[in-house]
């Protein structure tokens, strides 16, 4: 019997590390001792173990990623061998952990044999250890669901996704039904159903596998004890593939919200027509993503935002915009800004979203206290100093006040050096000396950067 840990760096997760726990029903069947972890255990870094599997998620959080391998090298015989790190992460940028710490990385999905050493079966195929989360304290959401895929990649090539290199071939997965009832056996009958699917209405089948998710008790209305069994499509549906035959086989399931992706301007008749015929049979609460940050400008992103309030009115329904911010899939810092963007507009959209939880509500004055009347008023939250905008009440009658009129009074030309100015002192190590070479703008400063120090409420 060998000790294997499984470990979860402590990054921001909702869901589980559906490898590790892929990974953890491997080891369970073959009789070893498995443990799971989120993150620096200290405990767990003074045992020895003959595995230790690590997962890695967006590639920004790859130095977590890689501190977190260094935590725990020390407690294996050989980590350039006994080490294992996958996911995400690992796949798109292996060459920055392999420059940085020991380790075995493994790359792209685990559907092959020998990924996890020789005689290893394909570890995809493996239903998830469910119960190897409850060892923890951490949450994910929802906390009674299977969580499953019934295909792999996209048949989409967008440029600013990482599924073309992550799963290039898209394909469907094993049936689909067999899955759900592999689960029931192991783990007992889950209340929800979470999909991964990048994009599940390419599948040629669609028709059998929305059947299968009906007989496994997810059918419209469908309720367990007393409660509705959800079923949510996580990644989102294809705007462009809804028609009304699709609309209406969705029906059939307790799908609950639709999501779609509102990521360009370009797609909005056929992102209008999608919620349309969704609304003609029966939907009425979507949780829409609207990317920003990649080839668009914040005039784009507040149009989609309102295009979201205005198809809610329209409807009569609920449509909740999630905006995605764009990082490259070889940022580690998250610091990219495009073209079409400042650092300043950026941060203020991070500021506002702290405020609102991440998400933009339909309620038009909601949206409008939050995100501005008009695409001018828009900019100038953006602009505001961070602690104006998250304590919008706080300082709505005194300091933001004054910052008002003085940014106001700024012509154009002179706001977008002000802006660019903003961008380099967050960068700069040395602000306090720094600031003092801005006294054009030192008043205004002042509120951003008190003394030249952040400011701390």
């Amino acid at each position: 019997m060998n000790n294997i840990l499984l470990v979860e760096p402590a990054y921001r997760s909702k869901f589980p590390p559906l490898g590790l726990l892929r990974i953890s029903s491997y080891h369970k069947e073959k009789g070893d001792f498995v443990i799971f972890v989120r993150g620096k255990v200290p405990e767990m870094r003074n045992r020895n173990w003959n595995r230790v599997y690590v997962s890695s998620l967006f590639t920004y959080e790859l130095p977590r990623t890689i501190d977190t391998i260094k935590y725990y090298s020390r407690t294996v015989p050989d980590p350039s061998g006994d080490i294992f790190v996958g996911g995400i992460g690992a796949t798109l940028l292996p060459s920055y952990i392999r420059e940085r710490v020991a380790c075995k990385i493994i790359e792209g999905p685990l559907n092959r044999n020998d990924m996890l050493g020789k005689g290893t079966p394909p570890i995809d195929s493996y239903i998830p250890d469910y119960d190897i989360i409850k060892s923890i304290s951490y949450k994910y959401k929802p906390d009674d669901a299977y969580f499953f895929r019934v295909t792999v990649g996209c048949i989409r090539e967008c440029t600013f996704c990482a599924v073309p290199k992550l799963e290039p071939k898209f394909s469907f997965l094993d049936n689909f039904y067999k899955q759900i009832r592999a689960a029931n056996e192991k783990f007992g009958e889950r209340q929800n159903m979470i999909l991964m699917d990048n994009n599940i209405l390419a599948v040629d089948d669609l028709e059998n596998v929305i059947a299968d998710i009906r007989n496994a008790g997810f059918e419209a209305g469908a309720k367990r004890n007393g409660r509705k069994r959800i079923v949510d499509i996580n990644q989102g549906i294809d705007a462009r593939l809804i028609t009304s035959d699709i609309a209406t086989l969705l029906s059939t399931i307790n799908l609950e919200p639709i999501r779609l992706a509102f990521d360009f301007v370009g797609m909005e008749k056929q992102y209008k027509q999608a919620i349309d015929l969704l609304v003609k049979v029966g939907f009425s609460s979507f949780t829409n993503y609207v990317m920003f940050n990649f080839n668009d400008d914040p005039k784009s992103l507040y149009h989609r935002l309102k295009v979201n309030i205005e198809e809610s009115q329209k409807h009569g329904i609920r449509i909740t915009s999630f905006p995605m911010r764009y990082v490259p899939i070889d940022d580690v810092n998250r610091r990219y800004v495009s073209r079409g963007w400042q650092w300043r507009y950026l941060r203020g959209i991070q500021c506002v979203l702290n405020a609102t939880h991440g998400v933009v509500s339909p309620n038009a004055n909601f949206f409008e206290g939050a995100f501005g009347k008009t695409y001018e008023e828009f900019l100038e939250i953006l602009s505001m100093p961070d602690q104006y905008i998250i304590y919008r009440k706080v300082f709505e009658n005194n300091k933001a006040l004054d910052w008002k009129t003085a940014f106001r009074k700024l012509p154009e030309s002179d706001r977008e050096d002000f802006l660019g100015i903003l961008a380099q002192l967050n960068k700069s190590k040395n602000r306090q000396s720094e600031i003092r070479n801005y006294k054009k703008y030192i008043s205004l400063l002042e509120h951003y950067y008190p003394n030249g120090k952040s400011f701390i409420l």
